[in-house]
């Protein structure tokens, strides 16, 4: 099976996300967008012949996992999740997704671990839903406090 490897990053012009390859150019990276297109129902990217300008703290990997609703998962994502055993039904579970240890995982303040994403694989599916980022909605993460 192939693995999908693609990064995002916010543009230092337009500041809307890029996605596409790494590039490095000297000390800092770059992503190489594409652009995608549908055409009779074929999902095609393409890229585009130049980088473009990324911040580079918005950089981030494509995990490979996608959310409960098919959403590609990044790194600094923030994933909700909402509890369904009895103990801890109906409460709200906000986790950041960061790449550690040679790995991609959540971040769990109550705990102060990370826990690896693929732990949370029930059935084939990750239960989680992917609703903002770290650079977006910074204060999503203000939930977990």
């Amino acid at each position: 099976m192939n693995r999908e490897i693609i990064f995002r990053g916010k543009s230092s012009v337009t500041n809307e996300w890029v996605y596409g390859s790494l590039v490095k150019c000297g000390n800092e990276n770059h992503i190489i967008g594409f652009d995608e297109v549908d055409l009779d129902g074929h999902h095609i990217r393409y890229y585009s012949d130049r980088p473009v300008f990324t911040k580079q703290e918005t950089i981030g990997q494509f995990t490979g996992l996608y959310d409960k609703n098919g959403k590609e998962i990044y790194e600094g994502d923030i994933l909700m999740c909402i509890g369904q055993r009895e103990d801890n039904k109906g409460r709200k579970y906000f986790r950041k997704v960061l790449f550690k240890n040679g790995g991609f995982c959540m971040n769990v303040p109550e705990y102060n671990v990370d826990s690896y994403l693929h732990h949370h694989i029930v059935n084939g599916e990750l239960g989680w839903e992917v609703i903002g980022n770290i650079y977006d909605n910074p204060e999503l993460m203000e939930e977990t406090k």
